[in-house]
């Protein structure tokens, strides 16, 4: 007989065995699938679906889910499968081993293995640490005292749980302990009776306790906590609650170990309803299983109504006088002064006794094995199983898709055709649509030639026309699509006319969505449904991760410690994804200054928050390239590389856009208008200059708006250190850059998926807790009488200190608590004082319009009046106005003979220092060049209201005067009113 746990076995060997296997057993269904998984690792995925597709109600989102679930390095092997073949009459004698291979090739595989088998444990148990702190932060900020609506509907206490905060009202939840009292997850029960644990935590062998158990006489066991609430509330024996049937027989090993003399009654719940379309009844099966093993007394509910199916539902139908009733009828079966070690008959025995008083009818139904899903059979359009029309099938056209490919099956006068290879293996899995059911799509799912797995939401949009660019994207990403038209043409109706139940929403930009956050290649949390990324193509995600966030903590985030730049842009990555649920616009901050001080690794090292040297993009884009990045980068950090790189004619126009949160409004070529693009971010921005100065380069002026938007922080942070004030145990700045460069590198983006994961399971209550924070953050560093521009760039300020707190608080920055305030709050104050103040920038600065052109231009654009006339007098080119001279004693200069008399041929010191100059302005100059930029009858107003412009005895804001011979109205104002401009 051939020995497959000792030889190889063949692919062959493997696809006859599992010929014998039915894949209608759930529990089978699964153990089959991580045999493959330990034997093949994922290029077993082939075979697990063809023969998943077996099964009566085959899904192959469910198969691929499933999956992904299996470790490759898990405990059941291959020799599983050809067990459970073997007992179902395989004959491995048929079936020869795989060749044999090589000591150095099976010590290759074996170690392949081993890999496998750390990496995943390594995965699990970083999975269950980072739910555990989740866990244990969201304890520890949850009230004891709440309402909930759960509660409520189950007629049950709250026994140790805890409440918090959330939008569809509040969220029970209930701790999960293991045998040690470490906190590793918590079930979160909405009010909707909806409920989850944290994703990837630790549930197995962990429990929640009801009662003393050492003051109990009896020890119960229950699966969910509205059963165990109901059991303690009508019986006051101390009660277990394991949260599933599976884990009734770890919880119950782990109770008998614990508290070997005690009684143990396990209170199964009734899955009458499963056992019905199954065959099986998982509550009983895991009671009777878990009481044999640790020799305990297990019971059910009787006369339960139509839909119950445990103790809970009992009490609601008769009473907790019922519950006790049964409870104890149970525990009679047991003499008081013997052991809880009750023997199978025994428990037989008391089953029987509870059931006699109630005459209840034990369901007898014929055992059939359970399915690997509950959704009902779905009838895909592809399928692999039909073979020629002279099969009493139809003759019509299909598709089928298998390891092979994907084919196209054509007959001719009723008998099949060659089948036509179309692409390599692509499977449909979902099909896609917006939140408005527009925007439909397909979610497409294969893998490229070197074995990564790839997915794609695309638009279905894509498939109109002759299909090129879907074709490209795929192409790019890897699939293999066959040579020639038809096949082009068959792919594109093999992916238009799959038959896919399943559903996915589909949103154009990352970020919140609800309480899920969306990133290009993965979806962070679970709502109503599932929800994915979609591009017009496949989108390559910026957040990416290496390394471990220790890592990072060590070698980026430690030494950017006591350097408030450098703590103050790293929790600019953790507050951009907190604007949601602060409430606070988008905006940006720039860091500028002389080359080689520290500006560039500031950004990097914000960045390495979420990705590595590849997350920075560059201000060498329109802003109509910027649209697509921007919904790419939204609810997280978007960093724009030297700022001198930007066109500076619409560089403005770009710093508006990303601060307004949308695009530009665009008709299609049916003259709708398209949908606009939008998003909601924080951006860094870096370079030698300002926004100002790269502006003025074209004529262009900054606004107050822009200072809004981009808030400047300058490199030097006084210490002569450039963007440092410490460089620890480095020999300068330029030495603890280097370092910083190349460590963030090399650890990244595990701190910016580490505080997303945590905001998730923190969704339901930030909105409260941040909006009470941040204003205390903003009192802090903003002064009382700041100009509404100023609050609200110390907003943003205040949430960038508030959110490198709350990273603190999670356990990810690895600072001390107050460290990111300390660091907001200074660089804040050195906006602020480069700023000029707390004032309003955008008065002062239309007030300064004025006196800083006649600064510049007073000599060569304003004539003299007394000299009008005077052929000798200077060439004023491009004339802005005139001006004229009052003396000390007031009189006004009009003529050269006015001037002679008053001063002679020269000019006293004394009479200049008490003579003034009164410019007359021309109103075309004064709107077109002088206010540029600005609303020239805003500026005029505020010059009026100042005193600066003389009103005309007409009431105007101009004069009439008279100059080379011609009237005309000027705008009049003296230099001693300009002077008193305190600007």
């Amino acid at each position: 007989m051939t020995q497959f746990h000792n030889d190889r076995p063949s692919i062959e060997a493997i696809q006859a065995a599992l010929t014998f296997i039915p894949p209608n057993d759930r529990a089978l269904w699964l153990k089959v699938g991580m045999a493959l998984k330990a034997e093949l690792g994922d290029t077993g995925f082939d075979q697990f679906d063809s023969w998943s597709q077996n099964a009566e109600n085959y899904d192959m989102a469910a198969s691929k889910s499933v999956w992904k679930g299996f470790k490759a390095g898990g405990k059941i092997g291959i020799g599983t499968l050809f067990f459970e073949a073997k007992q179902r009459g395989f004959n491995p004698k048929d079936h020869a081993p795989a060749a044999a291979l090589s000591a150095e090739e099976t010590a290759r595989i074996k170690q392949e293995r081993e890999q496998r088998l750390a990496a995943d444990q390594a995965e699990i148990e970083q999975n269950q640490a980072a739910a555990a702190s989740i866990a244990a932060t969201t304890w520890g900020t949850a009230k004891d005292s709440g309402e909930s609506a759960y509660l409520e509907k189950k007629r049950v206490a709250a026994h140790g749980l805890r409440f918090a905060a959330h939008k569809a009202g509040a969220v029970l939840l209930v701790p999960v302990w293991d045998e040690h009292g470490k906190l590793w997850n918590i079930q979160r029960i909405f009010a909707s009776g909806d409920k989850r644990f944290y994703t990837g935590g630790r549930v197995s062998g962990c429990f929640h306790c009801i009662g003393e158990i050492t003051a109990s006489e009896w020890l119960l066991i229950a699966e969910g906590y509205a059963t165990g609430a109901t059991l303690f509330e009508a019986t006051g024996h101390a009660v277990v609650i394991a949260f599933s049937e599976t884990n009734v027989k770890h919880v119950a090993a782990i109770m008998r170990a614990r508290y070997p003399e005690k009684r143990i009654l396990i209170c199964a719940d009734d899955d009458s309803q499963t056992e019905q379309k199954t065959g099986k009844n998982p509550g009983i099966v895991a009671a009777t299983e878990a009481a044999k093993a640790i020799q305990a007394l297990w019971c059910k509910p009787l006369n339960l109504p139509k839909e119950g199916n445990d103790f809970n539902d009992l009490a609601h139908a008769m009473g907790n006088e019922e519950v006790t009733r049964q409870i104890a009828v149970t525990m009679q079966t047991v003499p008081s002064q013997t052991s809880a070690k009750a023997s199978p008959v025994n428990q037989n025995s008391a089953q029987a006794i509870n059931e006699e008083p109630l005459k209840a009818n034990k369901v007898n139904a014929e055992k059939t094995p359970e399915k690997p899903t509950e959704k009902p059979p779905a009838k895909p359009r592809q399928t692999s199983n039909r073979k020629s029309a002279g099969d009493g099938q139809s003759s019509k056209p299909f598709f089928t898709s298998n390891d092979g490919g994907v084919f196209f099956h054509a007959f001719h006068e009723g008998e099949p055709l060659p089948a036509m290879k179309i692409c390599s293996p692509l499977h449909v899995v979902a099909k896609t649509r917006d939140a408005a059911n527009g925007e439909w799509g397909y979610l497409l799912e294969f893998t490229d030639p070197d074995g990564h797995q790839k997915r794609w939401s695309m638009p279905a949009k894509m498939l109109a026309g002759d299909g090129t660019q879907y074709r490209s994207d795929l192409l790019s990403m890897g699939l293999m699509i066959e040579a020639g038209l038809k096949a082009k043409n068959y792919l594109t109706t093999y992916i238009q006319t799959a038959d896919v139940p399943d559903r996915v929403r589909c949103v154009d930009r990352t970020g919140w969505h609800d309480d899920v956050y969306v990133l290009p290649d993965r979806t962070i949390g679970t709502g109503e449904e599932q929800v994915l990324f979609q591009t017009m193509g496949g989108a390559n995600s910026a957040f990416k991760q290496r390394g471990t966030l220790e890592e990072w903590q060590t070698h980026v985030a430690a030494h950017c410690r006591g350097n408030s730049r450098m703590q103050f842009f790293i929790s600019t990555a953790f507050a951009s994804t907190l604007l949601h649920h602060a409430g606070v616009p988008s905006g940006g901050f720039h860091i500028w200054g002389d080359s080689s001080t520290g500006k560039s690794t500031a950004v990097i090292v914000a960045g390495s928050v979420f990705g590595g040297a590849d997350y920075k993009k560059s201000w060498r884009a329109t802003d109509n390239a910027l649209e697509p990045t921007a919904q790419q980068y939204s609810d997280a950090l978007l960093i724009l590389d030297e700022l001198a790189q930007a066109d500076p004619k619409t560089v403005g126009n770009v710093v508006y856009m990303l601060g307004n949160e949308a695009g530009k409004g665009r008709a299609t070529q049916n003259a709708t208008a398209k949908r606009i693009a939008t998003w909601r971010l924080l951006f860094i921005s870096d370079g030698e200059i300002s926004l100002s100065g790269h502006m003025a380069e074209v004529g262009k002026a900054t606004k107050g708006g822009h200072d809004v938007r981009m808030a400047h922080i300058s490199a030097d942070a006084g210490k002569g250190l450039g963007v440092y004030e410490t460089v620890h145990d480095f020999e300068g700045g330029a030495a603890l850059s280097d370092h910083l460069t190349k460590a963030a590198h090399q650890y990244y983006g595990t701190a910016g998926l580490a505080f997303i994961e945590w905001a998730v399971s923190q969704s339901s209550a930030l909105r409260s807790l941040m909006a009470k924070e941040l204003n205390n953050k903003l009192q802090e560093i903003c002064p009382k009488d700041a100009h509404g521009q100023v609050s609200r760039v110390a907003t943003r300020f205040a949430l960038v200190g508030l959110a490198g707190e709350m990273a603190t608080i999670a356990g990810i920055t690895g600072w001390a608590e107050g460290e990111a305030t300390e660091a907001a709050a200074t660089c804040f104050n050195d906006w602020l004082a480069s700023r000029g103040g707390a004032g309003n920038i955008e008065h002062d600065r239309m007030l300064s319009l004025l006196p800083d052109f006649i600064r510049v231009n007073g000599d060569a654009r304003f004539g003299w009046k007394h000299r009008e006339l005077d052929d000798h007098a200077p060439k004023i080119i491009n004339q802005a106005g005139f001006r004229r001279m009052v003396s000390k004693s007031g009189t006004a200069i009009d003529s050269n003979t006015a001037h002679g008399k008053e001063y002679g041929d020269k000019v006293h010191p004394d009479e200049a220092s008490g003579a003034t100059i009164e410019y007359f302005i021309d109103p075309k100059v004064f709107s077109t060049e002088i206010c540029r930029g600005y609303d020239a009858r805003a500026v005029t107003a505020k010059l009026v209201a100042a005193g600066v412009f003389e009103v005309g005895k007409d009431g105007k804001s101009s004069v009439q005067a008279r100059y080379a011979g011609a009237n005309n109205r000027y705008y009049k104002v003296s230099s001693e009113k300009l002077s008193e401009l305190h600007i």
